[in-house]
């Protein structure tokens, strides 16, 4: 299998969300690490939270990657939300989360998407409704670009862990950068000939896009991590609210699966 690199930009965001005026030995103060497609539902959330409990809640959205590199620098951080597997294990592993209450957020899938303006997607990825698996097979059949994120993201771990299960000969993969500053859905855009893997949450409401085939189990988990520190009593009782039935319905709105 081929790869190259296409430069693109991974989203790096920070929301602050401050809780009605109190005495400010009341205020409580959290500082969440989360994955860039979590940002609509956790401002949503976080929101919510703060109003309720007096808390100024700080959220930054990058790669786990990035994320994973702010924690090991010393940056500050109380919750980390993440689905990508090499990098909570490595969490566990050093020590730095408390392992007794890691909570499983939402769980998510992966489609296969292109322009909606492709006019060259071959009848057979259009004529039945086919699993992700065989929708690929016929990207690789006709030797079609795909273009698939970094392993540092948990999207890009997924991808490319079911390309290599695949083990396909013909397409044309390219793998796009965390730090570049152009998104998959602008190159799609640019260039409709182009196919990309993305998660479920993602393509939700995107009218530039045409889902052509989904992975019929959500199998990728999202899991809230407490960072060890002096704050992990309210870093708890956050991760917490991520349960309640008002986030969850929010998750789902935001094209999540939540059970």
């Amino acid at each position: 299998m081929r790869y190259k690199k296409i430069k693109i930009a991974a989203i790096t965001m920070l929301f602050l969300f401050a809780a009605n005026i109190v005495n400010a030995a009341q205020i409580k103060n959290l500082t969440i690490l989360a994955e860039p497609n979590m940002v609509t539902a956790l401002t949503k959330i976080a929101r919510i939270y703060s109003q309720k409990n007096s808390a100024i809640v700080s959220i930054s959205f990058a790669s786990s990657s990035d994320l994973i590199n702010d924690i090991d620098s010393g940056e500050p951080a109380d919750i980390f939300i993440s689905a990508h597997r090499d990098w909570i294990a490595n969490l566990k592993q050093k020590g730095l989360v408390d392992i007794y209450n890691i909570i499983h957020v939402a769980s998510d899938g992966l489609v296969l998407v292109t322009s909606k303006n492709n006019a060259k997607v071959p009848t057979a990825l259009l004529e039945h409704k086919l699993s992700l698996e065989n929708a690929l097979k016929i990207l690789d059949q006709n030797h079609l670009n795909l273009i698939v994120d970094n392993e540092g993201s948990s999207l890009g771990q997924y991808s490319q862990d079911l390309l290599a299960l695949l083990q396909l000969s013909n397409i044309k993969v390219f793998e796009k950068l965390h730090e570049d500053k152009m998104s998959v859905f602008s190159l799609i855009e640019e260039n409709p000939d182009n196919y990309t893997i993305t998660l479920t949450s993602q393509a939700q409401d995107r009218d530039s896009l045409k889902v052509l085939s989904e992975m019929q189990n959500h199998n990728i988990f999202y899991q809230a991590l407490v960072i060890a520190g002096d704050n992990m009593e309210a870093a708890r009782e956050f991760s917490r609210f991520l349960r309640t039935p008002q986030a969850r319905i929010i998750f789902k709105q935001s094209g999540f699966l939540v059970e």
